[in-house]
């Protein structure tokens, strides 16, 4: 398709009816974030092959969605004549290897795969990020059916910075959720729990060890952080207060602590303090844990009958309720552009694709979640959804009601470490009190450092 130039574009005009529709579509989507205006011949404007020729090189952290996506990659590539290089490494090895290069003013990363809870305002404080709205509001850069306000609330609040500028377009909210074998909860004449006090009852009458457990989740230092989050909500606290102080010594850090590390102690199997998501995947997998608390993506291998062996046997709803209520966490990842790369307009034309509809689509019927609206009523992925409907349930009402599951600081890793370690040594048998009260004492010591 041939482009136009842009005195042909704006020249076009528009009826009364696209007047007001505009003008409607400005006041819905203006408190959400960047609106992109449309105008007539705004399609003919855009063309995926602008770019053709390009080598990109893309950094991703590996996890069920970067696994879906490389499959779809030769799709873009056809698509748009760009060649990209992917580089799949695990979630650590894959932060540090772009701050080294970011650091050394490289110019090696095209695209990388960022984890917004841990890196939005360190990157953005360290001007890594490139400010996408320029590109998302360019008719010439950014295909008319792209649709900025079909993507989640939270998850277009949790790319955008505090001074309004776009870090990085949405590909991925990841909600927790709770996982369960429904065989062995219909053995016992049991359902889904309401209340985190019920899961308590349940995880100990389906604890039978060593053949079940009746309970899992992470107990590794600084991954344990993020389903940590959900306990420390249902448990009514916070991560700072009004004036920006930690948190961290309210009596409701205590009774989290009790709950999740007791969980741990009493009901998860041998050397879970040590535990990150795949441990814990493993033995529900391998049939070995009646109950796992984790991000609502991580589950999609659980359904693969191949490689499962509780395919079909898993049920899964929004995690129960605290004395605080209903408040699960969830994290928002993204694909953002290096502003030290040579192939921003390639880059960019990359991560839109990424986080398009048509994208999205292709991942729902992988197993992966969506951070979209549309994609979960079109009807290929209702007909052909990998994962079973409870799951989806589970998955929208999640981010609907959720919220963001680490504190926005800069320095969120410290925080995890944290209490990582304060999680560990409570698994392992001191005082919740003790271990909070010293969590504290360094959590604050890191905002006085790094949040004035």
């Amino acid at each position: 398709m041939k482009s136009r130039k842009h005195s042909e574009r704006s020249s076009q005009g528009m009826t009364r009816r696209d007047v007001l529709r505009l003008g409607a579509g400005v006041a819905a989507g203006a408190a959400a974030g960047p609106f992109v205006m449309r105008v007539a011949g705004a399609a003919d404007a855009f063309n995926w092959q602008r770019f053709k020729g390009t080598k990109l090189y893309v950094l991703f952290s590996k996890n069920p969605w970067s696994e879906t996506m490389q499959k779809m990659v030769p799709d873009f590539e056809k698509q748009t004549g760009i060649q990209v290089e992917v580089a799949d490494l695990p979630e650590i090895q894959a932060r540090q290897k772009a701050t080294v290069e970011f650091t050394a003013g490289s110019s090696g990363i095209d695209v990388w795969y960022t984890s917004l809870p841990v890196e939005k305002r360190r990157f953005w404080k360290s001007g890594w990020y490139t400010d996408l709205n320029k590109f998302l509001k360019d008719p010439t850069m950014t295909a008319p059916d792209y649709d900025w306000n079909d993507i989640a609330p939270g998850a277009r609040k949790a790319v955008t910075q505090q001074d309004g500028t776009l870090s990085a377009l949405p590909v991925l909210a990841e909600p927790f959720i709770f996982m369960y074998r429904k065989d062995l909860y219909a053995e016992k004449g049991l359902k889904a729990p309401k209340t985190m006090a019920e899961l308590e009852e349940q995880a100990q009458k389906l604890h039978n060890p060593p053949s079940m457990y009746g309970f899992v989740a992470r107990g590794l230092k600084n991954a344990n952080a993020t389903p940590w989050a959900y306990v420390l909500f249902a448990m009514g606290g916070e991560y700072l207060t009004k004036d920006g102080k930690s948190a961290l010594n309210s009596p409701a850090w205590v009774r989290a602590m009790d709950w999740y590390a007791g969980m741990l102690r009493r009901f998860a199997p041998p050397g879970v303090v040590n535990f990150n998501w795949y441990e814990c995947s493993s033995a529900f997998q391998q049939a070995q844990v009646a109950s796992y608390i984790e991000g609502a993506t991580f589950a999609s291998p659980f359904e693969d009958p191949e490689k499962s062996k509780v395919a079909g046997k898993v049920g899964y709803s929004v995690l129960p309720a605290g004395p605080a209520g209903q408040v699960p966490p969830f994290f928002t990842n993204a694909l953002a552009v290096s502003p030290q790369s040579k192939n921003q307009g390639a880059g960019y034309f990359f991560i839109q694709w990424a986080s398009s509809k048509q994208s999205a689509i292709r991942e729902l019927l992988g197993g992966v979640g969506s951070v979209r609206s549309a994609p979960w009523n079109d009807p290929e992925v209702k007909a052909k959804a990998k994962m079973p409907a409870d799951w989806n349930a589970a998955y929208l009402e999640s981010v609907k009601i959720g919220r963001d599951g680490l504190p926005e600081i800069v320095d969120v890793t410290q925080y995890r470490d944290i209490i990582g370690v304060a999680i560990q040594k409570a698994i392992e048998g001191a005082k919740s009190a003790d271990v909070m009260a010293q969590a504290h004492k360094e959590f604050q010591e890191v905002l006085d450092k790094t949040e004035k």
